[in-house]
């Protein structure tokens, strides 16, 4: 079951280079409606970027948290790009994150520490109004986020570093702390439950709950006998707590497991449940429910308290690529093209494909009223409108066509030298991704050129008539041209296939001398590498010893003559 970490955040904080993977939540409220369409697809007018800068959307999609990593200065925008609030920490102590009711950004800063021991942050609540609340002081790195706020929202529970350790509640508003439970251990908030509980783990086999008015329960983690747990991690929670799915990493197998030995629980009505679901958890329809998706076009709603899903109705799905988000009922994939697909989960039964002129990345965030933040290959923010995506013209699928169509830009070019595979990976104008392995066990023949050299240009016809009738593939690549001048220079030949390098990329293939031609066999190990001029008795001979150096033909795969 994989859900122990969605829904408990609306965005992920990335605060390297590697973005996380996209962590689905909760959907934004609808609001208003809006009667006026507008465009596709603007560009955010902040300053941040995707991978460079921590970014992370408020529940109710009205608001962006970013994160310097210079100076960790934390500032709230509005949708339409306008500066809110601003903290600078110097440092940053944890990973802010918005309130569930987005009425601020819980903040910590780091306080110095002699070496090796704990941790210590102040804690604090930065308002869109631009104040600072300051709430907690000297507590441990929080382990959750949202999970720490009571249901009702009034209050927060923190731990303490070890030892001991205390489990600490404070008033959202301000005020002193009131410690609900202490121990010689290290202690572990993990949630709330609906009866005003602070949930945590002490280390051993067992969880605890404690109120504020005295009360408390344990519940058996239930680990066969010399199994110990090593961590738990709280992760997705109904809105009134009836229900909060714990991680549970054990030392060993989890009861019947024969592998594996992380698994999940549902801590509901002070027990916890195995429930059996592999399906991801994409956003929240509910207080209780959170929209499944499964691969194939299965639209369900997953209910956290029971692990039942019900069947909501299946959308012809025959690309198959992930969901990125869902906002006000508008459901939207980035499959890393220069479109997106958008499904309006009431009405649609299948998804409608819409060009945005450029190529977004899959990672994306849901913001109010059916609209997402959505990053380009720079990682620059773009506001996505889905309704008026949606109303948009459809994409129009080309038909499939000759190869000299559509042009591509080299991403990987390797071992250019006779006797190894070489490795060619490109990337269409749309954005997909395409390698060798795309022709399968055809011949492949690489050309290079360049508008400058008049030989390579006029030998790309020879390369197409010397193979008509015959199974092989021949890309053309320009050094240092553009994707519009490659599709001109391939416009007479219906053979070749246009693509566009770096002579940076290229440099690896040893590209540094015009013209120059590979001859690749059918397993794509370079058989010949041409210097030169091409004749067509040259092509011809080499193109026969490639199809016969297989060590045993293939029914068909004649050799050429």
């Amino acid at each position: 079951m994989r859900i122990a970490r969605v829904l408990a955040a609306l965005a992920v904080l990335v605060l390297s280079c590697t973005s996380e993977p996209l962590r689905p939540s909760e959907t934004p409220a609808s609001g208003a409606a809006r009667p006026v369409l507008g465009p596709v697809l603007v560009k955010y007018p902040v300053a941040a970027k995707f991978g460079e800068q921590g970014i992370r959307v408020s529940p109710n999609g009205e608001m962006v948290l970013v994160i310097e990593r210079e100076g960790f200065v934390q500032t709230i925008y509005d949708i339409g790009g306008r500066s809110l609030a601003s903290a600078k920490f110097g440092e940053i102590g944890m990973n802010p994150f918005w309130l569930p009711d987005s009425s601020g950004v819980l903040i910590g800063r780091r306080l110095q520490r002699e070496a090796g021991g704990p941790q210590l942050l102040d804690v604090s609540i930065l308002e869109p109004d631009g104040s600072v609340r300051a709430i907690a002081q000297r507590v441990g790195y929080p382990r959750a986020e949202g999970q720490l706020v009571s249901p009702d929202g009034l209050l927060l529970a923190f731990d303490t570093p070890c030892c001991p350790s205390r489990v600490v509640v404070v008033p959202r508003a301000g005020g002193p702390a009131r410690e609900v439970a202490t121990a010689p251990t290290q202690l572990h908030v993990l949630s709330w439950d609906a009866d005003g509980h602070v949930v945590y783990w002490a280390g051993g086999d067992a969880i605890d709950a404690a109120g504020l008015d005295g009360t408390r329960y344990r519940v058996a983690l239930g680990l066969p006998s010399g199994v110990k747990p090593i961590d738990i991690a709280p992760g997705a929670r109904t809105t009134d707590a009836a229900a909060t799915v714990l991680s549970i990493q054990a030392d060993g197998p989890f009861p019947g497991t024969t592998r594996g030995n992380t698994a999940e629980r549902t801590l509901v009505a002070r027990e916890l449940r195995a429930y059996e679901s592999d399906v991801p958890l994409f956003t929240r329809l509910t207080a209780h429910e959170a929209l499944t998706y499964a691969l194939g076009g299965a639209l369900g709603a997953y209910d956290i308290t029971t692990g039942v899903t019900r069947p909501l109705t299946t959308i012809k799905d025959d690309l198959g690529f992930s969901v990125t988000a869902m906002s006000a009922g508008t459901l939207i994939s980035s499959p890393g093209r220069t479109w997106i697909r958008v499904l309006d989960i009431d009405h649609d039964d299948q998804w409608h494909d819409t060009e945005v002129g450029r190529i977004l990345q899959t990672a994306g965030y849901a913001l109010s009223r059916g609209r997402f933040l959505l990053f380009d290959e720079d990682g620059v923010p773009y506001v996505l409108d889905g309704v008026s995506a949606r109303a948009a013209p459809a994409r129009a699928v080309a038909a499939a066509s000759s190869p000299n169509t559509a042009a591509g830009t080299v991403r990987v070019a390797r071992n250019g030298t006779v006797g190894r595979k070489m490795e060619l990976a490109w990337r269409m104008s749309d954005g997909a991704p395409q390698s060798l392995d795309y022709f399968g066990a055809s011949l492949v023949v690489i050309t290079l050129w360049k508008r400058s050299c008049v030989i390579c240009t006029q030998q790309l016809g020879l390369l197409s008539d010397v193979t008509i009738g015959a199974r092989v593939e021949i890309i053309a690549i320009g050094i240092d041209e553009t994707e519009a001048s490659a599709l001109d220079a391939a416009k007479d030949f219906r053979r070749l296939r246009p693509l566009v390098g770096s002579s940076d990329v290229l440099r690896d293939i040893g590209a540094n001398l015009l013209p120059q031609t590979w001859i690749l066999d059918s397993d794509h190990v370079v058989r010949q590498v041409i210097f030169g001029t091409l004749t067509w008795d040259a092509m011809v001979r080499a193109l026969t010893a490639a199809s016969k150096s297989r060590l045993a033909l293939r029914e068909r795969d004649v050799a050429l003559s």
